[in-house]
């Protein structure tokens, strides 16, 4: 078996291996290498299965630990793999792979100063380990310390000059310094190294698109569909995908939602679009958006995700490549008018419940969604920052934070400055009410979450206030944005610094009211 496996025969390797266990059903170390052979076989639970038994018959074999722990992870079970991880490490003290593989997986489950120390670990055992100082390098970019981050990981490719995704890692960290030519052309080596790099592309796209080149940036951006951590498409569509960017009237094309809500309500606007050129469109996309999607006229019918596979006509498309086929660009927004509307009735429920109030009333959103945040970090701020803006304005403020981050309205030192209603507001959680609510306050001011477009797709004044630096979308300067015209965006002056931001607010309410 291991003359096959020296030779790549793995197969046959496979079926001398299970000999060998027939012979000796208690041969701890066939089971270790059946369990190789399979997981390079990529047949990954059958692999898991004969690593557990080699454990099992000898639990002294830091390499079986160590094989079942990578196996875990390829299967993205992280929090299992952190237990055999810490068990090779006790049995092999001086085994550098595994203490920086732990260092990854920690940082991977958010335990991001643990990870750190492991990572130093394996560097301090093995300082000619690149894969190490990779590691670092990603868990100080999570840990906020973006120079050091790049010594890390500059450290990895002089190691390995050739290490195409340190080359792709340190074109991250660069963009986050705001070093937008340096992380473009790190990128670009990433992808000279390895020309089948879907991530490479994908990362690559954001910073064309930040810096305003959306014609290579929307091609780029296609590969957000095949990368490591795939976008979230909401269905399972059976009928091909279009690939011709040209719209025929009377064809039939579905239009699949993807990632979060914001990007859907940001997004839908173009399926207006499509209905304008005399397409056959239906939209599919999460059920928590419908009734915004209908009372806006875009779809009088969405489907829920479940139900794209019963689609057997036509032809689908996922809604972020809308923007490719439609070519949108700054020169070119294709649509930027008001196209989020709720309903009459809902827009007097809450025009009558608000009267009452005798300040400017400003919605407010402080917190984005928990899991975006993960892969968003810095565009949230607490809801306490909001306090600066009373210290000069005389106003009502309404909360539009939901779930996630709502709990900070109870210990905020302003509770009373909410409005009255502002506890049936809370448990307002549908999306078309939820308008209705923002067409009658005077202005909204939110971090990049989905209350901006929601508002700003309703051309209602919003302030838009964005990290440094902020999502593509919002480019790299200036404080209007072709997207919505009613939007007036607040960028961070200074990494982290949201102190100075609500200065800046607070004085430009001064002039607003």
């Amino acid at each position: 078996a291991n003359i096959l496996i020296g030779k790549r025969n793995l197969k046959e390797a496979e079926a001398t291996l299970r000999k060998s266990i027939e012979l000796k059903p208690d041969f701890a170390q066939a089971y270790l290498n059946l369990g190789t052979v399979l997981n390079d076989l990529e047949q990954l639970t059958e692999a898991e299965a004969c690593i557990r038994k080699a454990i099992q018959l000898k639990p002294n074999l830091f390499n079986s630990h160590f094989l079942l722990a990578n196996i875990l992870i390829a299967q993205n079970n992280l929090q299992e793999a952190e237990q055999p991880l810490r068990q090779t490490i006790e049995l092999k003290p001086d085994f550098a792979e595994a203490y920086s593989t732990l260092g990854g997986v920690l940082g991977e489950l958010n335990k991001s100063e643990e990870a750190e120390v492991f990572a130093r670990k394996a560097i301090q055992l093995k300082p000619d380990f690149a894969i190490a100082h990779n590691n670092l390098g990603n868990l100080l970019k999570d840990l906020g310390k973006l120079k050091e981050a790049e010594i890390a990981t500059r450290k990895a490719i002089e190691l390995k000059p050739t290490f195409a995704i340190a080359h792709l890692n340190l074109g991250g960290i660069l963009k986050n310094l705001g070093k937008f030519e340096e992380a473009k052309l790190s990128m670009e080596r990433s992808i000279m190294i390895k020309p089948d790099f879907p991530d490479a592309y994908f990362n690559l796209s954001l910073v064309q698109l930040m810096t305003g080149d959306y014609k290579s940036g929307l091609e780029n951006f296609e590969y957000r569909l095949i990368k490591k951590k795939t976008i979230s498409i909401h269905g399972n569509p059976i009928i091909p995908r279009k690939k011709d960017t040209n719209f025929i009237r009377g064809e039939k094309i579905l239009v699949i939602g993807e990632q979060s809500i914001g990007d859907i309500i940001f997004y839908m606007r173009y399926i207006l679009i499509l209905k304008r050129k005399g397409v056959d469109v239906k939209f599919c996309t999460r059920k928590k958006v419908h009734s915004l999607i209908k009372s806006s006229n875009i779809d009088s019918d969405p489907l829920i995700p479940e139900k794209s596979n019963l689609v057997k006509d036509g032809k689908w498309l996922p809604l972020m490549s809308l923007l490719k086929y439609l070519d949108v660009s700054p020169q070119n927004p294709v649509i930027n008018a008001p196209y989020i509307f709720s309903g009459k009735s809902l827009i007097e429920k809450w025009k009558k419940k608000l009267s009452k109030e005798k300040k400017p009333i400003i919605g407010i959103n402080w917190q984005g969604g928990k899991g975006t945040e993960e892969n968003y970090q810095g565009r949230s701020m607490p809801l306490e920052n909001f306090s600066k803006i009373l210290e000069k304005n005389d106003i009502s403020f309404l909360s539009l934070q939901k779930g996630f981050g709502s709990e900070q309205l109870e210990s905020c030192t302003f509770r009373d400055k909410f409005v009255n209603c502002q506890e049936e507001i809370d448990n307002i959680w549908d999306y078309s009410e939820t308008s209705a609510i923002i067409e009658n306050c005077d202005l909204i001011i939110t971090i990049d979450s989905s209350m901006g477009p929601l508002a700003g797709g309703m051309g209602k004044d919003v302030w838009l206030l964005l990290r440094d630096p902020g999502w593509w979308m919002w480019g790299l300067s200036g404080s209007t944005t072709f997207w919505f015209p009613s939007m007036k965006l607040f960028r961070q002056t200074e990494k982290n610094n949201w102190d100075e931001v609500m200065n800046r607010v607070s004085n430009e309410l001064q002039k607003h009211f």
